[in-house]
């Protein structure tokens, strides 16, 4: 009997395995061979090798075939089904349904995009993947770069303040600052100069520390501050202030275009030059081959098209 359970598993090429399973099944290195597209001496040489590596003949000349060893005979079974594990787990791979999968994606963006993406995204899930679900987790909860790494998190949608080597991503739109006022304000019905700007009073959104201050940067570089009066985490909230009082606020475009066409909201644009910006899609390079996140990716491209 081969002493198979003294074979480092390490160092077997199971590309010999599947020779050895063509040879068992076909009794003859000719017809193995053109099974497995290859040619006889191939065939030929990994059962040299195999005999090597298991200590055993594996199988010998009989007529003109070849027939198996009793030691052949007896891990062909078994050889048969870990072969066929293999093989499901590598098509598994590639038999992703979006119709049928039952997966869990998990995503993580800032507040203001939800309002923009999970709507439409949600409507497409229904449709297209019915059977799968969706969660969203809070920036604040998570680490996002651990997040990413462990597989905790599939997607994450937005400006990272830190990235790692092993992230990929992609841009999903572009996009800049504009000013919002409730729609019966004094403010809207003239052009906003830069002297009305700083001095009405402007209601804030604080993400976090540091972040989005290029209003105030700009300003500053003028020699001029804001006039602000609240501050807040949220901009969903600081919609339905601007809406129902006398602040001014500044949003992104797109999420000011969202809210004005559901709210007594006024645009304008600011009287400073501000760059675009990019948001971007990130993932960990351990999903790079993942067609569950592919779909997801796709789907999220779909639903935040470029504004025209």
């Amino acid at each position: 009997m081969c002493d198979i359970h003294l074979v480092n598993l390490a160092s077997v090429d199971l590309n010999l395995l599947v020779v050895l399973d063509a040879v068992l099944d076909e009794r003859s290195a000719t017809r193995a061979a053109a099974r497995l597209h290859t040619t006889q001496p191939t065939v030929s040489n990994a059962l040299a090798r195999l005999r090597l590596l298991l200590g055993d003949p594996l199988v010998v000349r009989s007529g003109r075939g070849l027939s198996p060893t009793p030691a052949a005979l007896a891990i062909q079974p078994r050889l048969k089904e870990a072969l066929g594990l293999l093989d499901g787990i590598v098509h598994d791979l590639d038999d992703f349904e979006l119709a049928s999968t039952t997966r869990e994606w998990v995503i993580a963006f800032a507040e203001l995009y939800g309002p923009l993406l999970l709507p439409e995204l949600h409507h497409r899930l229904q449709r297209d993947a019915p059977r799968s679900s969706l969660r969203v987790m809070a920036l604040d909860r998570i680490a996002v770069t651990d997040a990413l790494a462990t597989g905790e998190l599939d997607l994450y949608l937005g400006i990272p303040t830190t990235t790692s080597p092993a992230w990929r991503s992609e841009p999903v739109f572009s996009d800049d600052i504009v000013g919002i006022v409730a729609r019966d304000h004094p403010a809207a019905s003239t052009p906003m100069t830069l002297e009305r700007f700083v001095d009405l009073p402007h209601a804030n959104v604080e993400i976090t520390s540091g972040r989005g201050r290029e209003v105030d940067d700009a300003l500053a570089r003028l020699g001029l501050t804001r006039n602000i009066q609240l501050t807040m985490p949220y901009y969903s909230a600081l919609v339905a202030v601007v809406e129902n009082g006398h602040c001014v606020a500044t949003v992104p475009r797109r999420l000011a275009h969202h809210h004005a066409g559901q709210s007594a909201l006024h645009i304008f644009e600011l009287p400073l030059v501000l760059p675009e910006y990019e948001i971007r899609l990130h993932w960990h390079t351990r999903v790079d081959n993942d067609p569950g996140v592919a779909a997801l990716r796709r789907m999220i491209h779909d639903t935040l098209e470029p504004v025209t």
